[in-house]
């Protein structure tokens, strides 16, 4: 039978983390790695039985590249059309 207690004494390494990670946080230890779980029906990640928060979205700069995408494929798409209707003949 598993000691849960007994792994969340040791859920962390000892060590220092690398002095260019953020302030306050640690390294996990082997140990608590067996804190780390999976919903198989959502596919969440857990730590010690609480969600971890994960995000799907686009920086900045790639919404701007996404949108300069669209419009330049609309505006292609617009002068195929054009081309293939006959009103431009370039």
């Amino acid at each position: 039978m598993t000691d849960w207690d007994e792994i969340r004494k040791y859920r962390y390494t000892k060590g220092a983390p690398p002095p260019e990670w953020p302030e306050g946080v640690r390294a996990i230890s082997l140990e608590g790695v067996t804190l780390l779980g999976v919903n198989p029906k959502t596919n969440k990640l857990y730590w010690d039985g609480q969600e971890l928060a994960t995000e799907k979205r686009l920086a900045n700069f790639e919404r701007r590249m996404a949108l300069a995408v669209t419009i330049a494929t609309v505006v292609m798409a617009g002068i195929e059309i054009g081309r293939a209707a006959g009103l431009i003949t370039h």
